[in-house]
């Protein structure tokens, strides 16, 4: 399962009221607005990698660039002016391997850059990385920052090891015959790998901007909402006046504070197997409504979804209905890979309500377990997989 909150977490969160008559969470945060300083920043390399072909500056989200630099013989000089600072870049370093075995093979680093003073001297540093799953075979960090650049060098480091342990069990490389072979593992390192390895360099006990973009850059915030809270908590304020500490403290409080009220009939919009519409008025009859929002997709998910299910007919007879809803954007995915479960009320969401959805309910784990009236009241936001059978005897 993807999300499990701590149990006595979980009954503080429900018992928490924090929205307005209408159902839609109430600001508890006051008005975080951000509004950074800018600088200079300047990126250099301490050396010259001949593989190396272009080189651009992405968001810390990895989607936008925002400049690029044209390498001679493998050497450059970025400089980015009016950037914000105290924020995290990457560096986005491309190449063609000109060495034995992988020559021609293209290869792609993303190295990040932590941005905090008005004119920042960086070098782009690399090393040899003897490794059979690294086509490049250099390992790039960026010195010459603060102890927040030491953490990202270091989180990142461990990563590529992670990627290069996979991608060398599936592709092999055999020493004397120039060349590569098939083998192992094809799954690759999943969003959840990385995200448990992330977890490792987060201490609550030592807050730093370094650490607010780590919690950020995942969407692990629900199952890690503790030891998250404590991190903030224990921030001086500058750290939690950034982009990530604000961004931190607002999800946390949607966690804390959550929706208490669905328009079922609009904003849970679902199919069966046959597309046909349902309607939620037919389920009336039932005291609650156990939804478990879930990705089809997702394998990992499929030993819980399958554990719940098994209380489905006690459920009922208790007055509570079980009924699973799928995100999945494709309905033949859902289809098929739901087609051996025996899951009896099974539903696809209509993708144009699975946006205002993960909205309303802050569905950023699945799966995730949703306790209403069938009126659309939410008794319980965030209903852990392993608490379902007290939904038996205590509800």
């Amino acid at each position: 399962m993807k999300s499990l909150i701590p149990l006595l977490f979980a009954c503080f969160l429900g018992c928490q009221s924090g929205t307005t008559e209408q159902g839609t969470p109430r600001d508890h945060v006051g008005d975080l607005s951000y509004q950074p300083e800018v600088g200079t920043l300047r990126i250099a390399t301490e050396g010259a990698n001949p593989e190396v072909t272009q080189v651009k500056l992405l968001n810390d989200r990895k989607e936008d660039s925002l400049a690029a630099a044209t390498p001679q013989a493998g050497g450059f000089t970025l400089v980015v002016n009016k950037l914000p600072l105290r924020e995290v870049y990457f560096l986005e370093i491309s190449g063609r391997s000109v060495r034995k075995g992988t020559s021609g093979l293209e290869w792609t680093e993303q190295v990040p850059v932590y941005f905090e003073a008005h004119n920042a001297e960086l070098t782009l540093n690399y090393r040899f990385f003897d490794h059979p799953g690294s086509i490049s075979q250099a390992a790039f960090s960026i010195q010459g920052g603060s102890e927040d650049q030491a953490l990202l060098n270091r989180w990142q480091e461990t990563l590529n090891k992670q990627k290069a342990e996979v991608e060398g069990e599936a592709v092999q490389y055999i020493p004397g015959q120039g060349g590569f072979s098939g083998g192992g593992s094809e799954a690759g390192v999943t969003a959840t790998d990385k995200m448990t390895l992330t977890q490792r360099f987060i201490q609550p006990d030592k807050p730093s901007v370094a650490a607010m973009f780590l919690a950020y850059s995942g969407n692990d915030h629900r199952r890690q909402a503790v030891p998250y809270s404590e991190l903030y908590e224990s921030a001086p304020d500058y750290i939690r006046q950034t982009k990530y500490g604000i961004d931190l403290i607002r999800r946390l409080d949607r966690i804390k504070h959550p929706i208490k009220e669905l328009n079922l009939p609009e904003q849970v919009v679902v199919v069966d197997p046959g597309l046909k519409r349902i309607s939620w008025s037919d389920f009336a009859e039932y005291d609650r409504m156990l939804f478990c929002f879930w990705d089809s997709m997702d394998q990992t998910a499929y030993t819980d979804v399958q554990a719940v299910n098994e209380q489905a007919d006690a459920l009922e007879s208790e007055g509570t209905i079980l009924v699973h809803v799928a995100m999945d954007n494709r309905l033949s995915g859902w289809k098929k890979a739901t087609a051996t479960l025996d899951l009896v009320h099974n539903y696809k969401l209509r993708n144009a309500s699975k946006q205002p959805l993960i909205e309303a309910l802050y569905l950023t784990n699945l799966p995730r377990y949703v306790l209403t009236r069938p009126s659309g009241e939410v008794i319980d936001a965030d209903v852990p997989s392993e608490a379902v059978q007290e939904l038996l005897t205590h509800r």
